[in-house]
């Protein structure tokens, strides 16, 4: 039987309807990139040896030739740092304040799930540098972090990459989930996502993978088969203010959990970003550092959206998450 399920955050609903076509096995087609790639590819403009392809340098690590992670301006940036002003008429319009840079990886076959924990580790110290230094720039109220692997989920280029906007306003999800996470707050005096996280560790049913400091679940209200949160169990509201040791057991849990879709699910395209405490105040979200919790979302991108979600915004997941966190676990 189908079931409406609400997001105790963001109050979003979601139609959860365990489908025959959610099963594993209906997947074995999705793989997100084909086998037998080299590891530099001559025609690649992100690849070893084609470093004056790209647009100047921000940060390499290491910094010599044998380096392992890239960072570069996107050549095709949908964002530039300015300080141009709103313009207001009968329409709304803000210029594209900010700044839109790509992380690359050394290997050109090499994609996150075959990373080595080290690597995945140092793309999160990049991460991390470029926050801290993007939120110098006044214009620039949040910085957001993702990952698309395979066309399914946005990627236009095969070679293993992320990408790091630095945005002039918050987005309407990560505006709902800092209004509904300090409504919790007010009313609770807890953290709502501490609550998710003491609550789904009694129940274990939704439970990917728990370590010493981190949780993996594949959400109760998830608009994707398999999608999964990964969070820190201890409270912390901002992502780029983790311990070194904390970000080695992240980059660890990144590359199991990203293991288990290749392998389980034969590679299929998905979507990661990072949810963040804003380091600048608006004044249409309440800014509340006790109410908000980081976190990292993982989408494989198995639905197809259609009709019903694009004009109601409710989505239908075919899988539900107690079955696809069994099965990601390997019971």
């Amino acid at each position: 039987m189908s079931e409406f399920r609400q997001d105790i955050v963001t109050k979003e609903w979601v139609l959860v309807a365990s489908l025959r076509s959610g099963r594993p096995h209906e997947f074995s087609k999705s793989k997100a990139i084909p086998e037998g790639l080299p590891e530099s590819d001559p025609k690649c403009v992100f690849c070893v040896g084609n470093e004056s392809k790209t647009p100047p340098e921000i940060l390499r690590l290491p910094k010599n030739d044998n380096w392992q992670v890239r960072v570069v301006p996107n050549k095709f940036g949908l964002l530039e740092l300015n300080q141009a002003k709103t313009f207001r008429n009968f329409y709304v319009s803000l210029p594209g304040i900010g700044s839109h840079e790509v992380v690359l990886t050394r290997a050109h076959n090499q994609p996150t799930a075959l990373k080595s924990v080290e690597l995945i580790d140092q793309v999160l110290e990049v991460y991390i540098k470029r926050i801290n230094d993007l939120k110098k720039y006044n214009t620039v109220k949040y910085v957001h972090i993702i990952q698309n692997h395979g066309k399914l989920a946005g990627a236009s280029l095969i070679h293993p990459h992320s990408q790091i906007f630095a945005m002039p306003f918050l987005g309407p999800h990560l505006q709902e989930e800092l209004r509904g996470a300090n409504g919790h707050y007010q009313v609770f005096d807890k953290c709502i996502y501490c609550d998710i996280i003491a609550y789904e560790l009694t129940r274990k049913a939704r439970i990917v993978l728990e370590t010493r400091n981190f949780l993996v679940i594949c959400p109760y209200e998830s608009k994707m088969p398999y999608q999964m949160r990964i969070m820190p169990k201890k409270h912390q509201a901002n992502f780029n203010e983790i311990s070194i040791e904390d970000r080695k057991e992240l980059a660890a849990v990144i590359k199991s959990i990203l293991s288990k879709l290749y392998y389980k699910l034969n590679n299929p395209a998905y979507n990661y970003y990072i949810h963040s405490m804003p380091f600048r105040r608006s004044k249409n979200v309440s800014h509340n550092e006790k109410a908000y919790h980081w976190h990292m979302v993982i989408m494989p991108r198995i639905n197809i959206w259609a009709g019903l979600e694009l004009g109601t915004e409710i989505y239908v997941n075919v899988m539900p998450p107690e079955e696809a966190a069994e099965y990601l676990r390997g019971e």
